[in-house]
């Protein structure tokens, strides 16, 4: 079995995260190379290793963890604005970075799993350490319907 993982592209995180946030949500492919101020969501290979991470803007972490439980999206721009996200919200965006590890892998890539989640201010260094030798890397806008739009960076070994 192929280490390889694969890049995810813009149609299977639209056919993943509609399952999430319905059918009228949209994603188009961005340029994102500020990784400043995110929350990180590392993903490790069965021996331990770092292998890939997806770093996610304050709207995109808080607007999904909130259409997740329903959480009213003017409570959702109240913690966006404070930069204050609740426990559970953060709990819910960790379960849909939980899930994204499926973007990630193919048939024929070895198995990957979520390994921490970070927060601004705790993503730094894991951010700089897989920029180094990151070989792939994909950006993405994602409108979730009724609340916003946020943005998600996937790097990849």
């Amino acid at each position: 079995m192929s280490r390889d993982f694969i890049t995810p592209d813009r149609q299977a995180i639209s056919a993943l995260l509609m399952m999430f946030f319905g059918e009228d949500m949209g994603v188009t492919e961005i340029d994102a190379s500020d990784l400043s101020d995110r929350h990180v969501a590392t993903f490790i290979s069965d021996d331990d290793k770092l292998v890939a991470l997806c770093a996610c803007d304050r709207s995109f972490a808080v607007y999904a963890g909130a259409a997740l439980s329903m959480i009213p999206s003017d409570i959702a721009n109240e913690m966006i604005a404070a930069g204050e996200p609740s426990e559970t919200i953060l709990g819910n965006y960790r379960e849909v970075m939980n899930i994204c590890s499926k973007l990630l892998m193919s048939d024929s890539s070895a198995h990957l799993r979520l390994g921490e989640t970070l927060h601004p201010g705790q993503s730094a260094d894991v951010i700089t350490q897989l920029e180094e030798s990151a070989a792939q890397i994909a950006s993405f806008q994602v409108d979730i319907p009724g609340y916003g739009e946020g943005s998600l960076v996937f790097l990849n070994t």
